[in-house]
């Protein structure tokens, strides 16, 4: 009875610590803007008032919390603190925020004024997704299957798998194209983890890229052996001399099979060979002589009008679509020449990985 009533009491407890902590989550606006109107601001004060409910906050207050606390600590000099909170700021609150009218104005100007400053700057990640393509076409030109990056500011990159560094550069504001050989995929199907890094000044954002790669062949079904024919009667004498002279003669009729297999003609465009690796002079995903630099630049030119926005106001945008779970069907051929369908499933997930602060 003793340990029923003290798990009441604990829980009770419990619910009165949680509803005093979602109040003063709740109340913090009034809070914050009371030191904000203060002649002198202590930024100090603001962030000791602002970190300890933090967590309490409901998912559209930590944006704004996370914008005041960034500028608390930037302030006051705390350039790691700074970061970890415009971090938050984009990557959690995606640079959202409610324009923070609980401020006055000139308080609410100065807040605004400095995300401004880390949004021409702060290189973040709109979207990473593989392309649809347009009327569920898949575009893989030159054999590359590309993936979009759409980020908001310049910013250099490294796109590494494992140990390797695949693609290095800069990115620009906007769509951005990263190209992996269709080929290689295809042919060694599975899951990959590639790891994207972005740097802008000082800061460093590493973000892990998951590829799962399902390739589905049909069975390999043996082609029914050809019903030998008939053929036309053959009449044919055997003779065998020793020294000269004739010691054994036979004569003999027969009927040969007809060895004609009716195999059809093989019309595969490229040919076939075992490890199913076409001309690179096709637009096959299995081309694996591919030059990535070129392809890359050759679909830039390919998707530039159709990331765009209308030109006309009466020619509607083409309908380019980004996913993260990929579907694709293509026609190939089998070793006799039959038509066949290789069907292959991407699924791509991106994770954020803690920033980095380089040395100056």
């Amino acid at each position: 009875m003793a340990t029923k009533r003290v798990s009441s009491f604990v829980l009770a407890l419990a619910f009165v610590l949680l509803g005093a902590e979602t109040l003063l989550a709740q109340q913090w606006h009034q809070d914050v803007a009371a030191l904000f109107n203060k002649t002198s601001k202590n930024y100090k004060a603001i962030a000791d008032t602002l970190a300890p409910v933090y967590d309490w906050m409901e998912p559209a207050q930590k944006s704004d919390a996370a914008a005041i606390l960034a500028l608390c600590a930037g302030r006051q000099g705390d350039a790691q603190g700074e970061m970890r909170w415009v971090s938050e700021y984009f990557e959690k609150g995606k640079g959202q925020d409610s324009g923070f009218v609980f401020l006055d104005f000139l308080s609410q100007a100065d807040v605004i004024g400095y995300l401004n400053v880390w949004r021409m700057k702060y290189p973040y990640v709109d979207e990473i997704a593989l392309v649809q393509g347009i009327g569920k076409q898949a575009l893989i030109p030159l054999g590359m299957m590309p993936i979009v990056i759409d980020i908001s500011a310049e910013a250099y990159y490294k796109f590494s798998l494992g140990s390797n560094v695949l693609q290095a550069g800069q990115f620009k504001p906007g769509v951005n194209i990263i190209g992996l050989d269709a080929a290689e995929l295809f042919l060694n199907p599975g899951h990959r983890t590639f790891l994207l890094e972005l740097k802008s000044g000082s800061l460093i954002l590493k973000k892990e890229i998951d590829l799962d790669v399902e390739v589905t062949m049909p069975a390999r079904v043996p082609r029914p052996a050809a019903e030998p024919a008939l053929g036309k009667p053959v009449d044919y004498t055997v003779s065998m001399y020793v020294g000269g002279e004739l010691v054994v003669k036979s004569h003999k009729t027969e009927t040969p099979l007809n060895w004609k297999t009716n195999v059809p003609v093989n019309t595969n465009t490229w040919g076939w060979n075992s490890n199913a690796v076409p001309g690179s002079e096709k637009a096959n995903p299995l081309n694996n002589s591919i030059d990535i630099p070129a392809a890359i630049s050759y679909l830039y030119g390919l998707l530039k009008d159709l990331f765009t926005k209308k030109k006309k106001p009466e020619e509607p945008a083409p309908q380019v679509e980004t996913v993260h779970d990929l579907s694709l069907t293509y026609p190939i051929k089998d070793p006799d020449g039959r038509s066949e369908e290789m069907k292959i499933a991407l699924k791509l997930r991106t994770r954020n990985l803690p920033f980095v602060l380089s040395a100056p």
